[in-house]
């Protein structure tokens, strides 16, 4: 990463400690993806004092097929405690939302 995150954006030792883990994610990625450019968005990006995860957006190069057009919203979390969690809390959600009928969750791996 070329660019520092605002010394505001890291008020607290809980944002400090989110930024490093995801810091690191951050890392992996770009050594397997081909970035044009990432940028923090979401609640992260707000004075909120504990947000529940950094929301990035990530613009990848793209030579061929460049006018097509496509997005994907992706959720990374530890195979842990706290992963199950997230996931369990992202299910509740999309049932809110949708209903329960029109809502349907499947495993791809």
């Amino acid at each position: 990463m070329n660019k520092k995150i605002p010394k505001e954006l890291l008020s607290n030792k809980y944002r400090k400690e989110t930024w490093n883990n995801v810091e690191k994610i951050i890392k992996e990625i770009s050594k397997n993806l081909p970035i044009t450019s990432m940028e923090i968005i979401g609640s992260f990006a707000t004075k909120k004092k504990r947000p529940a995860d950094v929301d990035f957006m990530v613009l990848l190069k793209t030579t061929k097929n460049n006018k097509k057009k496509w997005s994907v919203d992706l959720v990374i979390a530890p195979d842990n405690k706290h992963g199950k969690e997230v996931s369990e809390d992202a299910h509740k959600w999309m049932t809110q939302k949708y209903g329960k009928k029109n809502y349907t969750s499947f495993r791809l791996k």
